[in-house]
């Protein structure tokens, strides 16, 4: 069993590479240290297919014990129940046979669908997204990363003896956690600027005033600290190494739905 962490902000773009980036980080004795920080594009390519296979094939890894991905998991109970036989494995099935969804604009409109057939509104979100300020999973901004985070990634991992996606599998066994994490809701948690770090004005002041808050959490940065004060999604992907760093010192968190639908773990 591995040592490492790693933190992902993911991308569903088609040159997903450019956005996808991770932290890797080890646990010590006196909190975290980072020992790398990249982008997608410079270790496995600048394409979808080749950067979601490489972050897989590098999450399955021996030296990985957990990886906190920044994507929607599942979707909300009812839909899993009209659309997936009510399971978590439903819906990876589903979105992932010739049968399914051809492409993220499918996968919405299909999802948009149900949910006003079956709730009277289009748009659902889940417990674990209203407890922690997050999207519907199927909304534009985020059906890509859902979609293809679930098709692409999870696909992959969810069939390994050797990884647990939690809650949904049990992890005792397992070699490797993977958990869903949420910058914004990690950033809130420390007490930070959820929003307007990115690309808004005084954005890299708010930056500075994250980063900060994260390293007085005993995280040590080492030579990176100016690759997360540049990058707003290398920023996202401390975020997100932070929470998978608790979820690797036993941090649990009761599901805020069912365990099917999934939790956010800050």
């Amino acid at each position: 069993m591995g040592s490492g962490v790693m933190g992902v902000d993911f991308s569903g773009a088609s040159a997903a590479g450019d956005a996808l980036w991770v932290t890797e980080a080890t646990r010590t004795a006196v909190g975290v240290r980072i020992e790398d920080c990249y982008r997608a594009t410079d270790r496995w390519g600048r394409d979808r297919e080749s950067a979601h296979a490489g972050l897989a094939e590098r999450i399955a890894a021996d030296d990985v014990r957990t990886a906190g991905l920044d994507f929607p998991f599942s979707l909300p109970q009812a839909l899993l129940d009209a659309r997936c036989d009510g399971t978590w494995h439903g819906f990876l099935e589903w979105v992932g046979s010739d049968d399914g969804p051809a492409d993220p604009a499918a996968f919405s409109a299909v999802c948009r669908d149900t949910a006003e057939t079956i709730a009277g509104k289009r748009d659902l979100r889940r417990e674990a997204d209203a407890r922690r300020g997050a999207l519907c999973p199927y909304t534009n901004r985020v059906r890509s990363m859902t979609y293809h985070g679930a098709r692409d990634v999870l696909g992959r991992l969810g069939t390994r003896d050797d990884t647990a996606v939690v809650p949904m599998q049990d992890d005792g066994e397992a070699d490797t956690t993977v958990c869903e994490v949420y910058p914004a809701a990690t950033f809130g948690w420390l007490g930070c600027y959820r929003e307007g770090y990115k690309t808004t004005d005084g954005a890299r002041a708010r930056r500075e005033y994250n980063l900060a808050a994260v390293a007085d959490c005993s995280v040590t940065l080492g030579d990176h600290r100016g690759t997360y004060l540049a990058n707003h999604d290398a920023l996202d992907s401390l975020a997100a190494a932070v929470s998978a760093a608790r979820v690797d010192d036993g941090a649990r968190p009761t599901p805020a739905g069912t365990r099917e639908e999934g939790c956010i773990y800050v």
